[in-house]
């Protein structure tokens, strides 16, 4: 099956999302093939992708058997910094055991999100508890990067994603993670769209660390729309990012379609 790249930067591979209409790997490794695309990026919210499935399945095999590779959206859930340590421990837990199923199934990638953590409503403003503990925060941070460093080693990248959350903490928890080569940065063009586009100029300070993209379209705060169907310059952003690999992060069969015949044919 014939892989496509950009014209001038040919390091760049595309992948897809795990469909929700599809209810095993294996079919999302066949659509994945039948486009052409060379990766699919597992969302481990899927009850077929926790980290107990997937250690059940033969992902070598499969891979082999559909000439395409995988990445992991870590579980969105995943509260790593709680203030309660048993809380903390259990979701670091599933991050490194998640490193672990990469390390021994040959996966590069896992995705993830920061959380903005809880919040309290006062009458003029949110009290975000993560801000107001700043270094009670930052100490969880180290003890998860230093984790995730030691176990991941240089075979499995951890990719924090770019959501839209503008408060000056979260940039900050991002700089803290990335002194660790382990971790690398994701951009989401939908998120950076919706938030005004704060996002851009933080992750293009850094694009050295920026090596995986969620590519949609999008209008206003509307998001994972089909490309070429939104407002995002979608050639800009990619030239301006370069990133090793991207996800085209739309969500149903025949809008996915679509957008892989669009970036044939009009972004290479």
């Amino acid at each position: 099956m014939k892989k496509y790249f950009p014209k001038g930067v040919i390091n760049m591979v595309f992948g897809m999302p795990s469909l929700a209409c599809f209810r095993s790997i294996e079919e999302n490794l066949a659509f994945a093939n039948q486009l052409g695309l060379d990766f699919v990026e597992l969302n481990m919210n899927l009850p077929f992708c926790t980290v107990q499935a997937l250690q059940k399945e033969n992902l070598p095999s499969l891979c082999q058997k559909y000439g395409v590779t995988l990445t992991l959206h870590a579980d969105e859930n995943l509260f790593f910094c709680d203030f309660n340590p048993l809380i903390a421990g259990a979701h670091l837990q599933t991050m490194l055991d998640t490193i672990v199923l990469c390390q021994e199934s040959g996966i590069p990638l896992i995705n993830f999100h920061m959380s903005e953590g809880v919040h309290f409503s006062l009458p003029d403003r949110k009290l975000y508890l993560f801000e107001e503990y700043e270094s009670i925060y930052q100490e969880r941070l180290l003890a998860f990067r230093e984790a995730c460093h030691q176990t991941a080693g240089n075979s499995v990248r951890l990719c924090i994603e770019n959501t839209g959350l503008r408060m000056p903490f979260i940039f900050r928890a991002i700089d803290l993670l990335l002194q660790s080569p382990a971790f690398a940065l994701t951009w989401d063009t939908g998120h950076d769209h919706s938030a005004g586009g704060t996002d851009a100029p933080f992750l293009l300070a850094r694009k050295d660390r920026l090596i995986h993209m969620h590519l949609h379209d999008a209008l206003g705060k509307k998001n994972h729309l089909a490309l070429g169907t939104g407002e995002i310059d979608l050639r800009a952003v990619l030239n301006a990012a370069s990133p090793q690999r991207v996800v085209i992060e739309v969500k149903v069969p025949d809008e996915l379609t679509a957008s892989v015949s669009y970036l044939k044919s009009h972004l290479l």
